[in-house]
């Protein structure tokens, strides 16, 4: 493969790239509207350990917390492990909605992201050796 098509490659990994952070800044300002009532019912023992709660409490990785509400909500049957099948039933129809496209658009962004860094990096390192 010539070093040009690669660098059209990249250029796609770059625009995925500049998705996934906006993804990020999605995932910033939805964290303050899941709903309280979903993180005071299920943000507890016997659903998460005493260290999960103190771990996924606060900066940064509250934000890991809302993407798995938002993957609960979205998809039920995801919670089964930790009995959280029901959760949905406390968040509002919007935010339902907004779980599923959103967590669908992240899948969809980050999944060929990380897969076409993989081939980039053995394109350009092993292959033509430009470490």
């Amino acid at each position: 493969m010539s070093i040009d098509t690669l660098i059209l490659w990249s250029y796609l990994w770059t625009a995925l790239f500049v998705a996934a952070m906006l993804c990020f800044v999605v995932i910033f300002v939805i964290h303050f509207f899941v709903p309280k009532v979903l993180i005071a019912t299920y943000f507890k023992e016997p659903y998460f350990s005493p260290k999960e709660i103190e771990f996924f409490t606060g900066f940064p990785f509250g934000y890991i917390r809302t993407v798995m509400f938002m993957r609960v909500v979205g998809w039920p049957s995801s919670g089964k492990k930790r009995g959280l099948t029901q959760a949905y039933k406390l968040s509002p129809s919007w935010f339902r909605r907004t779980s599923i496209i959103f967590v669908l658009i992240f899948v969809a962004v980050s999944v060929p992201m990380f897969m076409l860094g993989i081939f980039l990096y053995f394109s350009f390192c092993v292959f033509h050796g430009r470490c």
